[in-house]
């Protein structure tokens, strides 16, 4: 499991006095009132800084992020396409049956009748429910509802996902493959 957590991404600065604009990738952008120590991470997670978040504001679907020692513009433009990151000790805790995304991302996906689908390669959310994207190589990708009907069983420590496909939804994505 990774150890930190990226809860928003960095866009433009805000203003002169190094305030930059973050998109959330929370389901709850109001966590970030309670955002203290972060870690400033980049694109290519190579770079992780250590960050004091000094002040928080929001603006429709961004949040506006003041950190600590970034006063103005220019040290604000630096961090741009940056992630906002935390570990897991300060991270929020998730509801009984609920995973981290980036948990659940490259987990095997595995049903009774099919055996192994593939890996689960993305989350899509939509206002309904989840959408698993799951990729298997040399095969056409499977969209899998995130239903309780649909979905048995999250085992993270061993990186395993059971599905029940609905009848048909298998032949759809894999006809004649089998």
């Amino acid at each position: 499991m990774r150890e930190i957590l990226h809860i928003g991404r960095i866009g433009a600065p805000h203003g002169l006095r190094g305030e930059v604009k973050v998109q959330p990738l929370t389901d709850d952008p109001s966590r970030f009132n309670e955002l203290d120590e972060c870690f400033i991470v980049s694109e290519d997670e190579k770079n992780r800084t250590p960050a004091r978040a000094q002040g928080v504001r929001f603006l429709n679907d961004q949040v506006l992020l003041k950190f600590a020692g970034f006063d103005d513009r220019d040290a604000a433009i630096k961090i741009r396409g940056y992630y906002v990151s935390v570990d897991r000790a300060h991270a929020v805790v998730l509801p009984e049956d609920t995973w981290f995304i980036c948990d659940l991302l490259g987990c095997e996906v595995f049903d009774d009748i099919h055996g192994s689908l593939g890996f689960l390669k993305d989350v899509i959310q939509n206002s309904a429910h989840d959408v698993y994207l799951v990729r298997k190589s040399g095969q056409a990708d499977i969209l899998i509802p995130v239903l309780k009907t649909v979905v048995k069983e999250v085992d993270i420590n061993n990186r395993r996902i059971e599905v029940v496909l609905p009848d048909g939804l298998f032949e759809i994505y894999r006809q004649g493959e089998e």
